[in-house]
């Protein structure tokens, strides 16, 4: 089960050092509980400071000694620069670029990194899809993470709402993300609403795992994370959409 913290630091404190500073401790313990990915969103930032705030997490993580992956959220022709310059593992893209964008996107991030980098350790690279369009737009151009949202009912600033597409949407993405295809199988993340009662249903219906904002935020040191959203003996019983 693969598990992705995405930060809103907005949501820690009332100050920006305040903030950095609790978001960064939060990312060690997120790091020491078994997450996968950490994905930081802080869009409001420049990128100067995105760059100050994601070098401080990356170090974090590194002094955890754990495998997790910290990913930078960013425009397409930004991301791979701050997450290359911070010592972070991918970048994360959001939604709403056209096929032919998305592939390009993700051309141009692995050459960056090839450049930068060892071209045998390439970037995690994750997307923001909202439909099995997405899904498969993802796919063929080689993200190596989707993420689907909104899965359930989520609250938006201002006390508005976001209805979420339900758990057969999602299983629906799942099964094209593993339908046979030229592209090696893509794993999907389940995102929006997702809490620890329901993230066993979302595994349920395919996902390789889930993504979350307050979940995670809302956690202290010593949280075992994959053991308390996949709690010993749950049985996978896969959910299929309806014909």
């Amino acid at each position: 089960m693969l598990l992705c913290a995405i930060t809103s630091r907005i949501l820690l404190a009332e100050t920006e050092d305040e903030r950095a500073e609790k978001l960064v401790t939060l990312a060690a313990h997120w790091a020491a509980g078994g997450l996968d990915f950490i994905q930081i969103r802080e869009r409001d930032l420049a990128d100067s400071e995105l760059l100050q705030l994601a070098t401080r997490i990356v170090q974090a993580v590194r002094r955890s000694g754990n495998t997790t992956r910290v990913l930078v959220n960013s425009d397409p022709d930004k991301a791979a620069a701050i997450a290359l310059q911070s010592g972070a593992d991918g970048v994360h893209l959001p939604g709403g670029l056209d096929p032919g964008q998305l592939a390009a996107a993700i051309t141009q991030i692995r050459r960056q990194w090839e450049f930068h980098q060892n071209p045998q350790d390439g970037p995690t690279i994750t997307v923001s899809c909202h439909s099995v369009a997405d899904i498969l737009s993802a796919r063929a151009a080689g993200a190596t993470v989707a993420l689907f949202a909104p899965v359930f009912e989520k609250a938006l600033p201002g006390s508005t709402t976001l209805a979420g597409q339900g758990l057969e949407s999602l299983a629906e993405s799942c099964t094209a993300a593993r339908q046979p295809a030229p592209q090696p199988a893509l794993p999907v993340l389940a995102l929006g609403g997702v809490t620890l009662e329901n993230a066993a249903e979302c595994v349920a219906a395919g996902a390789a795992g889930i993504a979350a904002i307050r979940l995670f935020l809302n956690s202290g040191e010593g949280q075992d994370w994959p053991r308390l959203l996949l709690p010993q003996g749950f049985r996978h019983v896969p959910v299929l959409p309806q014909s």
